[in-house]
Order: C-alpha cells, then sequence, then structure tokens
C-alpha cells in the first residue's frame, strides 16, 4: 500500500467485521541468542501467521524481541510484518515509545510507516509528547495505542494510585486519551488513539469504557497471564471492534497453534455478541 490510508479506526472496524475476529497474535520469539537465530525468528513468525493468522484480524511483533538481534532483527521484522499484511493482516508494533517532544516526533516517523498499521506509545510524559503521534496518525491514516491501564501485576504500583479525589490514576489518563483521541474517531466511528487495557482487570473494564466510548481497547493478557475472554464484555462497548484480545504464549505456546487462534476467535466473538445482546 502507497500513500495516505483510510483512517486506522474505520480500517479496523472493517477488517474485524470481514474477518470476524478480535483476536491479535503477538509475536515475541525469545530464543537463545546464537549463529542462526534471525533466521530461526523470521521461520518461527512466518509458521505463525501460516498457522493462526486465518483466525485473527492483526499480529502484535513485540519490537524489542527483533531489536535484540542487532541489523538482521530489524530486517527480519519488516519482512514478517510484509507477510503479515499480505495475509490480510493489520500490524501492531508494539514498541511502547514516549519521549519529549522532538524525538517522539522520530519515533512517530520509524513507526507510523509501512509496514506499521499501528504503534503502541507510553502516554507518561503527557499531551506535548503525544502531539507527534497523534499528527503522524492523522497524516498517515495511521493508529496508535496508548498504554493506560496494563496487565502486568506491578501496574497497580502507579496506576491505582489514587488522586485527591479518590478515583485512581488510570482514571485520569483515560480521560485524557478520550480527549487525544476525540479529533481522530470520524463520524462517530472509532478514534485512530486506542487504549491498552490488560485483560487481567476485568474490574475496571466498565468505568474505563466509559470514560472512552470512542477507544478501541487493545487487550493483552488473555491465556497465559490469566485472562478470559469471557469476562471482558464490558470492554467491547457495543462494537464489534471495540475490544482486541491480544494472545502471544497462548497461541504460538500450544501443540496446535490453529485451533488455540479459532478457539480464542470463537471465545472473543461470543463474547461480543453476548455484550451486545
Amino acid at each position: 500500500m502507497k500513500g495516505v490510508l483510510r483512517p486506522f479506526g474505520e480500517r479496523l472496524a472493517e477488517a474485524v467485521e470481514r474477518r470476524r475476529s478480535q483476536v491479535v497474535l503477538g509475536l515475541d520469539p525469545h530464543p537463545e541468542l546464537g549463529p542462526g537465530v534471525a533466521e530461526a525468528v523470521e521461520r518461527d513468525c512466518l509458521r505463525l501467521i501460516g498457522a493462526a493468522g486465518a483466525s485473527c484480524v492483526a499480529v502484535k511483533p513485540q519490537l524489542a524481541c527483533f531489536e535484540r538481534l542487532g541489523r538482521e532483527g530489524w530486517a527480519v521484522l519488516e519482512r514478517v510484518c510484509i507477510a503479515a499484511a499480505d495475509a490480510g493482516l493489520l500490524v501492531i508494533a508494539d514498541g511502547k515509545r514516549g519521549d519529549v517532544p522532538v524525538t517522539a516526533t522520530a519515533y512517530a516517523a520509524a513507526l507510523l510507516r509501512e509496514p506499521f498499521d499501528a504503534v503502541t506509545v507510553n502516554p507518561m510524559l503527557g499531551s506535548d509528547a503525544m502531539a507527534p503521534f497523534l499528527e503522524r496518525a492523522a497524516e498517515e491514516g495511521r493508529g496508535i495505542f496508548a498504554l493506560v491501564r496494563t496487565s502486568n501485576p506491578g501496574a497497580a504500583d502507579l496506576q491505582d494510585l489514587p488522586l485527591a479525589d479518590g478515583r485512581p490514576w488510570h482514571e485520569e489518563l483515560a480521560r485524557l486519551v478520550a480527549g487525544w483521541g476525540a479529533p481522530l474517531a470520524a463520524g462517530g466511528g472509532l478514534s485512530s488513539l486506542g487504549a491498552v487495557v490488560g485483560a487481567t482487570v476485568p474490574e475496571r473494564m466498565a468505568a474505563l469504557r466509559r470514560l472512552m466510548p470512542d477507544q478501541p481497547f487493545l487487550v493483552p493478557g488473555v491465556g497465559a497471564q490469566g485472562g478470559r475472554p469471557e469476562e471482558l464484555g464490558a470492554a467491547f462497548g457495543g462494537r464489534p471492534a471495540g475490544a482486541l484480545l491480544a494472545a502471544s504464549r497462548g497461541i504460538a505456546g500450544a501443540a496446535d497453534p490453529a485451533s488455540a487462534a479459532e478457539e480464542l476467535r470463537r471465545l472473543a466473538w461470543d463474547t461480543w455478541e453476548a455484550s451486545a445482546a
């Protein structure tokens, strides 16, 4: 694909409906470093895309797992992402980037481009640091997923801290994300600025959905981290593409990745339909 794309939120909604899937295949290779490892990583990622891709709507390569391989790792990353796109999958670069505005501008240029459709970002530096990502996403028709309430146990150390009015800190972050994303929600559809909200905190979903009605949620932590699809109905917010369930080890580590991905696809779709009934 060349040139400016249609808004990411629009493309995401169409892709979910077309593929009847809300599953994001995490590509997090962790091999021992050594001769030939880059080639092995590429083969394994392509194998997973070939086996599980038909049940997914997107892939989410963890950039650090490729960056640690050096120059060859970046070349493998690009080839794997091109292969995913050729298979009809959206590509979400999972880098969780965030820095002062001048550096954020460089990150946005590096990652909001082919072969990536979207990128994860860390919004903790505030509005001026988010601005370059938002501007680039609008210009290029690409998407952003901002960390709001992550899936790791240590997230509670900071993200759940109470503010003066008693609200947890992550709810104020959600309010900011909704405001930043409003210009990227065309015609009442999904915004191209989404939110990362962990599947391990299903009790937080309803409140976060009320605060971010137009944000697609990228929901990691399903499977190996203990998140259960059937507990995530509130995340969808009445839209099939309201929540994307990300799984890496639960699919890649399965004896039959194709069956594991299809089972998750079915569970996610059933959860969405039950939540909308």
